[in-house]
Parts: C-alpha cells; structure tokens; sequence
C-alpha cells in the first residue's frame, strides 16, 4: 500500500522533509549555540521546528498555511521560547523580530527566491542563513566565474554574502517527493560590503544586461541596452581603464569587476532608465 501523502497546497510549493538524518546534519551545518535565536521560515508539519526548539533560546517560525500554522501553535503551545507566526515571508517586516537571528529554513521551491531576497535587505539583522534549496538553485547562487551555472543570480547574492556549500538532499528524503534534489547551504551577509558602494538599483540593471545574451560578448550587451548614452569609443576606454579584454563575456567577471563596471559606466549613461534593484 503506497504511503499517504499529507496534506499540501502545491501552489505553496509545500514539499515536506521526512528523514530525521537530514534534520541532523542540518542542525550540524547550523551549528548553534545555546543562546541563539533562530528563524525558520515554511516549517509545514514542524520536523525541523521540533529539533530546532530543542537546542535554541528563542525560534520564531512563520508560516503561510493556516492549517499548518493552527497545528504548530497547538503543537508549542506549552513551550513559551517557540513563537509560530501565520504570515507570507515574502512580505513580513522583520524588523518586529529580535536580532540577531540565525535563519535555517527548509525553503518552499515556489518561492525560495523571493523570500531569500526579502531577507538580504535585513541583512544587518542576520548572523547566517543556513537554507535547503533545489540543488539546481543553489548551484547557481554557489558558481564561480566561468563556470556554466554562474549568472545574474551568482553575482546577486555574492555581492551581498559570502556563500558556501554544504551537503545535497535526495528527493526521496521529501514528501510529497518532488522532481529535483536539493543542497543546503550557508549565506554569512556580509557585515560591510568588501568592495565600494554603488547604486545597487544600477549595480543590478549592468549585471542583467551583460547576461542578457551569453552567447555574445559583455560590450555587445551594453551597446545594444544603451544605445543612445553608449558609445564604442567611450566603452573602449572603459574596457582599457578596467583592464577588460574586448571579447570577454558577462561570465568572465567576478563580482567585483561588476562593481567597478557599474560605477565607470554611471557616469557615462546617467543612469539611463534605472529600476529597482530587482532580482535576476
């Protein structure tokens, strides 16, 4: 008889941890310490939450499922350090909750991304972030330049944390069982930023341009966004002044030299067209 499947809401991308070694090895990469405050996000049936109130000071753990949230609350009801709050973690202002928090956080698929960038603008306010992702996901975030999987996203999340991996998931470890496996991995934000300030809002337009097309060079990205403000002859003294070969591409280049790209060409195309800062 095949095993039931617990209740879930696939449009939340609900996906539940099942394997009690994983839970484990999570707590391992935590690595918290008695007077921690953690923050879970997407609890769901509270296998993580149960391990985690067991060995933190405070854990706040938000949840966007009613049902799920009713059933925890009942669940801790009598432990007064565990505070389950019913909220969408995309949007929930986490300035109400104490500092620092260490988040660990098995992430809903659907919406790992946004969530993940809603808690890099309260950097400041996290120690770490130790997060389960699908592997895919996580590799890009982890890539280095020049390799296949380093894009817009890498250069997103390494510009704000410095990024590590620790161990991969297997699917089987879940249920309902999802299609792809997972990582876990750790974000440390970093407490001042290590290379000079800039428009992040422009930061992040220059990093979306060059990858636009990966097939073509960075300086072709950039004349054709720019191409009334940009000109070869301005971008070519860019390219020298930055010590950038002309035919490189948007993979070629570490976090920094996006900066350093960025503020040369502020200047040049005045901003030209600037959004928010989005992510990739």
């Amino acid at each position: 008889m095949p095993k039931k499947i617990p209740y879930h809401r696939k449009r939340l991308g609900q996906i539940f941890l099942r394997d009690p070694l994983v839970v484990e090895r999570i707590l391992q990469s935590a690595a918290l310490a008695p007077e921690d405050m953690v923050l879970e996000i997407g609890p769901g049936r509270g296998i993580l939450t149960a391990a985690l109130a067991r060995c933190t000071h405070a854990l706040y753990a938000i949840e966007i499922d009613a049902h799920y949230a009713r059933t925890l609350q009942q669940q801790f009801a009598s432990a007064t350090h565990v505070h389950i709050i019913e909220a969408d973690a995309r949007f929930y202002d986490y300035e109400l909750l104490p500092q620092p928090l260490v988040v660990v956080a098995n992430l809903p698929y659907s919406m790992g991304m946004a969530i993940l960038q809603r808690l890099l603008t309260f950097r400041q306010r996290l120690s770490r972030l130790v997060i389960m992702l699908q592997k895919e996901v996580a590799a890009r975030l982890l890539a280095l330049p020049n390799s296949s999987a380093y894009g817009a996203l890498s250069v997103f999340f390494q510009y704000y944390a410095g990024i590590t991996h620790n161990f991969d998931v297997s699917r089987h470890a879940f249920a309902p069982v999802p299609a792809v496996d997972s990582s876990v991995i750790t974000l440390r934000p970093f407490p001042v930023l290590p290379w000079p300030e800039c428009n992040e809002g422009w930061l992040f337009r220059i990093v979306k341009t060059a990858f636009a097309h990966r097939r073509k060079t960075l300086r072709a990205n950039l004349l054709a966004a720019f191409p009334h403000t940009l000109t070869r002859t301005a971008l070519a003294g860019v390219f020298t002044t930055l010590v950038l070969n002309e035919h490189a591409r948007a993979q070629e280049l570490p976090v920094q030299q996006f900066v350093q790209l960025a503020q040369a060409l502020q200047n040049l195309c005045g901003m030209e067209g600037l959004t928010p800062a989005l992510l990739p």
